[in-house]
């Protein structure tokens, strides 16, 4: 992820600062939310942390607006795999070879649905393809939907911390921290999730 953090940093670096704060960077950076949830191939922090660390005032607004585009994405990624399955989802799992992911998905939904649509939106798992199955493999929505909502918000409001707390730093502290502190957060829901289930 650094580098190609760093090559979209050193592209547009000269510009970002002005465009952060032009009427056009929060509805930027909501659609590159909402896209990289259904199809587009680059996580959406290579662009939103250039965007904190021009302008670290609007951190967690620039956080909002990913999450948001984020979970409208994923909404409309599930209803394509639910009813065009075939004729939309198929062919974008084949044009990015995922389709060992799809099946290993598809082995283990019916059990753990909810954790895995957690998962892939808390850590570097493509989300898109989580997104897509979910509604292929039928998830109930409101399940998808709270797993998406808790783990997208997690994780881009700790990207937000991260540049907030450490500014510049965060080039080197997000592949250390971030994936730690996601990893730690990741155990304690798997926890409680298992808990829940040996409950009930």
């Amino acid at each position: 992820m650094r580098k190609v953090f760093n090559f979209v940093k050193n592209l547009i670096d000269n510009q970002i600062k002005s465009f952060s704060n032009t009427r056009f960077a929060m509805p930027f950076i909501f659609f590159i939310g909402y896209v990289e949830a259904i199809i587009f191939p680059l996580p959406q922090e290579i662009f939103m942390v250039p965007m904190m660390l021009s302008e670290r005032s609007k951190v967690f607004r620039i956080a909002f607006y990913s999450f948001i585009g984020s979970i409208l994405g994923g909404i409309t990624a599930y209803y394509l795999g639910l009813l065009f399955f075939d004729s939309v989802v198929n062919p974008i799992i084949n044009f990015y070879d995922y389709s060992h992911h799809f099946l290993f998905f598809k082995d283990q939904i019916n059990e753990f649905g909810f954790i895995y649509v957690f998962i892939g939106g808390f850590t570097p798992l493509p989300f898109k393809i989580i997104t897509l199955t979910s509604g292929a493999l039928s998830i109930p929505f409101w399940n998808f939907l709270i797993a998406a909502i808790l783990s997208r918000g997690l994780r881009f409001y700790l990207v937000g911390f991260l540049v907030w707390k450490y500014g510049e730093k965060v080039i080197n502290t997000i592949d250390k921290k971030l994936n730690l502190i996601s990893f730690c957060i990741l155990g304690i829901v798997l926890i409680f999730y298992f808990i829940y289930k040996i409950i009930i």
